[in-house]
């Protein structure tokens, strides 16, 4: 569930049934928090990549030295979804350069999700299916 379950923006249902074109070009932090739970912090370990805050935080890391992130479209979703349980922790929405480093993440998984193959598709609503029973 979303931080901000019943208030979700009109865009997400086509989302959560794949048409990843409904996603808006720019996004506000309440719209991509309610995007980015559509995941579950299992869904690192279902993939492979091991627990999400160290996979993560490796992938912040590296995106704040090079301005890009490095990752599949769904591997960019839980990145998505790291970082805004990492600024619930915080207490704030980002700021300055870190704001720009995740509107950069949206925009380079927004992207990726335009072009990805039936199979990636297909593991994405998986895990959005599975992610949902967890959640509820």
């Amino acid at each position: 569930m979303s931080d901000n379950a019943g208030n979700e923006p009109p865009w997400l249902d086509r989302v959560r049934h794949g048409d990843f074109s409904a996603m808006p070009e720019a996004f506000t932090w309440e719209d991509s928090a309610a995007f980015a739970h559509l995941l579950h912090y299992d869904v690192s370990v279902a993939l492979g990549l091991g627990e999400l805050a160290l996979w993560a935080n490796e992938r912040a890391d590296e995106a704040a030295m090079t301005g890009s992130w490095r990752a599949t479209a769904i591997e960019l979703w839980l990145c998505t979804f790291y970082e805004h349980r990492r600024y619930r922790h915080f207490g704030f929405e980002p700021a300055g350069a870190d704001h720009e480093l995740i509107a950069h993440l949206w925009q380079q998984l927004r992207s990726q999700l335009q072009t990805i193959g039936d199979d990636e598709r297909t593991t994405i609503l998986a895990q959005i299916a599975a992610s949902a029973t967890k959640m509820r």
